[in-house]
């Protein structure tokens, strides 16, 4: 058909109709490639920048007896402990008895940090807290995590 057939194709001022649905296709290709590549790189943080692989002070053991002999030491540098042992009382809504091999100590145990599952003076556990270290009140263990032993 030639223009003077069809006087409205030849009055149209863009190039092709379908050039605009084309380009929306091209700009939402764009935008989803965008979008994934922005995901995977908010994901990969450790493989993008370098971490610290060495010892952590967390990955030791303590005892008791070696929390009590270097609780100042401990407190100052507000170094996380790991403690395995078991709870044997609770002095009030916070404050438990905890027992290791080489001695007691008392922990504070928020209740929100409690695990859901119950546990006895029976039951193994892992603590992993920072130590405060009192000269009027003593030392005890500021518990952020509670692990079972399996």
């Amino acid at each position: 058909m030639s223009p003077q057939l069809c006087p409205e194709y030849a009055l149209i001022d863009k190039p092709y109709p379908f050039f605009a649905f084309e380009m929306q296709m091209l700009t939402m290709k764009i935008r989803c490639i965008t979008a994934i590549l922005f995901a995977v790189w908010l994901w990969t943080p450790g493989k993008v920048f370098g971490q610290y692989e060495g010892p952590k002070s967390v990955d030791k053991f303590y005892t008791v007896k070696e929390i009590r002999i270097g609780a100042a030491q401990l407190d100052r540098g507000d170094a996380l402990v790991r403690v395995r042992g078991f709870i044997i009382s609770q002095i009030n809504e916070e404050t438990y008895q905890f027992k290791d091999a080489t001695g007691v100590i008392m922990v504070e145990i928020d209740p929100r940090d409690l695990p859901k599952r119950t546990f006895n003076d029976k039951t193994e556990l892992i603590l992993v807290g920072e130590v405060d270290y009192d000269l009027l009140e003593g030392t005890e263990i500021n518990v952020e995590h509670i692990y079972f032993v399996e």
